[in-house]
């Protein structure tokens, strides 16, 4: 932190944060000026890239750039007030110290006395990040991480009437739109009044599906005029942009906080060094999600390094047909998605015995640079947990019960896993099993969980994903979306205008609709072009069981099981928890339930073994309650009824 400090402090120049070229992109130029953006800090793509590849470089590159802009900060004073309020500097102290620096007679002075005050104070910053001592995020807040989702504020139609709303920097702000003659061109005009000098001002993001543009408003900047240019002018822009309007979307923190949460959360996913198969987690950014899981998802117990950071040494013969493992890898992607989807794990597999009783361990992955194999996969037990220790993973086994295990068609088991090996991971159906109601399954932000992922960011947020890489929108939600509403090759905005004028039906609906586990999607087997199944960890799990005659005769879509809704499952063996467990179990992780195989942290599941077996499961279950927090264990989860 010390040199980041540094560096904005004596790095500090003419340029504003959002006079950035990443901020002035308006209408349909946007897609072209992230290509640039991505271009000129050293991380060019092709929209070719494999999607974690592409994932990794979006996240190096906001991480220069947000280390960058902490540089052009042209205020000395918010700097310093930021560090004072991140490491506990004595305000009094403070003061004194801006006082001389307002007083400095030239640039070179101020920098002598920017230096000089950094120094001074650098005990106090040692102990925001302070070796061996617990972790701590980067900037003033507690709460950084995905600390950017921003809050809905105003849908401004184009010549509609003026929209206000109120905010904490400038309390009264109205914006209006108007279309020119030849309806390419839209002036928004946005004025505040009562801004607070001493607040350092609202920032917002205006979105529609064709565009985004960044402004503030505050005491010194009141007014904006925007020109945006409708450089895409479809039907269904027009139609988004006349019933819809330009979204003003307003951040919860300033630019100096802001771009903290940003580098605070890419750390989350951001190796010190990008390497290659095996790569095992940084100590730091492991410290850092366990941080985050227990501020953000707050499922006890938390997560604590384990006496035995290896691999147990359980009797494999011990671990049967049908078995579930869950793992989660302290990499910043799992994480996310345990938090989002109410679970300790981000990764599930099922164990299998072949004719000869050999152990296998089968999945549906990635191939990464901690994970050699892509796809549907079947691994030995005993190479499978030697890769999972090179991985960083930790696991834990949950046997299923004898009861259970009885129903099971091993050979229909075996026969559907051979149907499906080599399939792509299911990145088609990756976001939506999650989703089953309009508002209460995207997650919010602590402390008061007001601040939440909203349909209405992603509405205009996924179009524009697919402008700048047409392959991953197809690949996350085009081809999903076009399924739940019996149309093809629909882009995400037609798709939009397609529900709300021929079906009746808001927008919002279309990721909750059900998916089914007949649906086929264009995927690769070993990287060739095929129809198949779409299916992530959780759902192969799920659809192994299925095809063992688990479920009986109950309707069960698998596509819509999550993680937590794979081990909730009421099939497990009681007599094989806590005590029941074999010795050397309880022996390295006595206060574990379960058993666990390998890993540098304790996991522990939540809700495991509670959830009965019914028709149309998880279909219908919230997970979130905005203004009050998770709710992943709400009533229809314990009665069986959603």
């Amino acid at each position: 932190m010390r040199q980041l400090i540094l560096l904005a402090l004596i790095g500090a120049s003419s340029a504003a944060l959002l006079e950035a070229p990443m901020f002035q992109a308006s209408g349909g130029d946007w897609d072209k000026k992230f290509v640039s953006w991505m271009e000129e800090g050293g991380e060019p793509f092709t929209g070719k890239e494999e999607f974690h590849t592409l994932r990794l470089k979006v996240v190096k590159r906001v991480a220069s750039w947000a280390s960058e802009q902490l540089k052009d900060i042209p205020s000395i004073y918010r700097i310093l007030s930021w560090m004072g309020r991140a490491s506990g500097i004595d305000t009094v102290s403070l003061a004194e110290d801006l006082e001389s620096l307002g007083k400095s007679e030239n640039v070179d002075s101020f920098v002598k006395k920017a230096k000089a005050t950094a120094e001074r104070h650098n005990s106090a910053l040692r102990k925001v990040r302070k070796e061996g001592e617990p972790f701590h995020p980067l900037g003033e807040a507690k709460y950084p991480y995905w600390g950017f989702i921003p809050l809905d504020k105003a849908h401004v139609v184009p010549n509609g009437p003026a929209m206000t709303w109120t905010n904490r920097g400038c309390k009264n702000n109205m914006a209006k739109a108007v279309w020119n003659e030849q309806h390419t061109e839209i002036t928004i005009t946005v004025t505040a009044t009562e801004c607070s000098a001493l607040h350092t001002g609202d920032v917002y993001m205006l979105m529609t599906v064709d565009g985004t543009h960044f402004m503030k408003l505050s005491h010194e900047e009141p007014s904006h005029t925007i020109v945006w240019k409708a450089q895409r002018a479809t039907t269904a822009v027009d139609y988004d942009l006349n019933k819809k309007g330009i979204r003003f979307f307003a951040f919860i923190h300033d630019e100096v906080q802001l771009m903290v949460d940003l580098l605070d959360t890419v750390q989350l996913f951001l190796q010190p060094e990008a390497g290659h198969y095996p790569d095992f987690p940084d100590q730091k950014v492991m410290e850092e999600n366990i941080y985050f899981l227990t501020n953000y998802q707050k499922i006890k117990p938390f997560m604590k390094p384990r006496n035995n950071t290896g691999i147990t040494g359980v009797n494999p013969d011990l671990i049967q047909t049908g078995d579930f493992i869950g793992v989660i890898r302290l990499d910043g992607l799992d994480p996310m998605l345990a938090w989002a989807m109410g679970s300790t794990t981000g990764h599930t597999t099922v164990a299998m015995r072949d004719a000869n009783n050999e152990l296998w361990i089968t999945e549906s992955t990635t191939n990464s640079s901690y994970w050699p194999v892509n796809g549907i996969q079947r691994t030995p037990y005993n190479i499978w947990i030697q890769q999972a220790k090179a991985a960083g993973y930790n696991a834990v086994w949950a046997p299923l019960d004898p009861a259970q295990r009885a129903k099971l068609n091993v050979t229909a088991m075996w026969d559907h896993f051979y149907k499906s090996e080599g399939l792509q991971y299911g990145y088609h159906t990756m976001l939506w099993g999650w989703i089953d109601t309009v508002k209460n399954n995207y997650p919010c932000l602590p402390p008061d969980f007001e601040a939440c992922l909203t349909w209405n960011i992603l509405e205009v947020l996924f179009p524009q994903v697919a402008y700048i890489v047409p392959s991953v929108g197809q690949l996350l939600y085009e081809e999903a979306w076009n399924k739940r509403l019996g149309t093809t090759g629909l882009t995400a905005a037609e798709m939009f205008m397609y529900a709300e004028t021929q079906l009746n039906m808001s927008s919002d609906v279309i990721p909750t609709i059900v998916e089914q586990d007949s649906w086929i999607y264009d995927t690769t087997r070993y990287g060739k072009p095929v129809k198949g199944r779409s299916m992530v960890c959780c759902v192969f799990v799920c659809s192994m069981w299925k095809a063992g005659g688990l479920f009986g005769n109950d309707t069960v879509n698998c596509g819509e099981l999550t993680n937590l809704d794979d081990y909730d499952l009421n099939i497990f063996d009681k007599t094989k928890m806590n005590s029941g467990r074999p010795e050397i179990c309880q022996i390295n992780d006595p206060e574990n339930q379960n058993c666990q195989l390998v890993g540098p942290y304790t996991l522990n599941f939540n809700n495991y073994n509670e959830a009965p077996i019914y028709s149309h499961m998880a279909e219908k279950c919230p997970s979130w309650i905005p203004g009050e927090g998770p709710d992943y264990w709400g009533p229809g989860k314990q009665q069986g009824t959603c």
